[in-house]
């Protein structure tokens, strides 16, 4: 199986491919890993090669389609955490227990989408932190639109069922508050809770080819941790894009190694990372 080489071709098809339609770049030096995560895939439907098997997914072949989002799926990293870069999640909590940036809701429901929601620790994340400031403040509620560009990843973020070893960043008190141990203690897993779980939409969205004018306006927007993988012209588009959904005063997290570039025209900067509309 490892003589199954990604040639020079096969490897600008696929990229182009993969840049149209997920925005990820990937270069010449990423031909390793390209053919460590679609090796196994080729071989399984019976290819010799990898130009016959980019061939068929990108013909009008039946099954071709399908395998389309499994290609995009097996090349996007989708590395993530509860409370990864915990700081970003503390300044939302105090930035609404302020009541002046409260009284800007003017009573609504904070709306917020997490972008790129992966199987979905971050919007389960602001999830618990949003629950318990609504635990504290009357006037506070929120909602939760997480999607993703992989149908994969957002079923097992639809579930909700974790490792126990996943959450221990989570602090005590919220696991006790907001987990449902396995009654099976060797499977050692945890659930969130119903209540939770309702509080968030998972729904597909692509970022470089969605339509944003079909989403709601938002006073909150986390897209954190994928635009490193996009080029620099795609990720000012997303940008521009996102900063167009967000409501007068509204906030964009994105990852620490992350710019919003000459965006930031639009916003005025919080703290590292945390961007305010203008």
């Amino acid at each position: 199986m490892s003589s199954i080489q990604l040639t020079p071709k096969a490897h600008k098809r696929l990229s182009a491919f993969v840049g149209e339609m997920a925005g990820i770049q990937l270069p010449a030096h990423k031909k390793n890993l390209i053919e460590s995560r679609l090796r196994k895939r080729v071989v399984s439907l019976d290819f010799n090669n990898f130009d016959d098997y980019v061939e068929f997914f990108l013909s009008d072949d039946k099954g071709a389609k399908t395998e389309q989002s499994i290609v995009i799926d097996l090349l996007t990293t989708n590395k993530t955490d509860f409370y990864r870069e915990a700081r970003q999640f503390e300044f939302l909590s105090e930035f609404y227990s302020n009541s002046a940036n409260r009284l800007l809701l003017k009573r609504k429901p904070l709306n917020v989408w997490c972008a790129a929601a992966s199987t979905g620790e971050e919007p389960y994340t602001l999830a618990l932190e949003l629950s318990e400031l609504a635990r504290v403040y009357s006037d506070f509620s929120f909602r939760i639109l997480a999607t993703d560009i992989s149908p994969t990843v957002l079923a097992t973020a639809r579930r909700g069922v974790y490792p126990e070893s996943r959450i221990a960043t989570v602090p005590l008190e919220l696991r006790k508050r907001y987990f449902l141990r396995s009654k099976d203690t060797s499977k050692a897993l945890v659930k969130m809770s119903k209540p939770l779980r309702n509080s968030i939409q998972f729904d597909e969205f692509n970022l470089i080819q969605g339509d944003y004018s079909a989403l709601s306006k938002f006073d909150v927007i986390f897209c954190r941790n994928v635009m490193i993988y996009f080029s620099p012209e795609d990720r000012q588009k997303v940008i521009a894009n996102l900063r167009q959904r967000l409501n007068p005063n509204g906030l964009l997290f994105v990852g620490h190694a992350e710019s919003i570039g000459h965006n930031r025209l639009d916003f005025q900067q919080l703290i590292p990372t945390v961007y305010q509309v203008k």
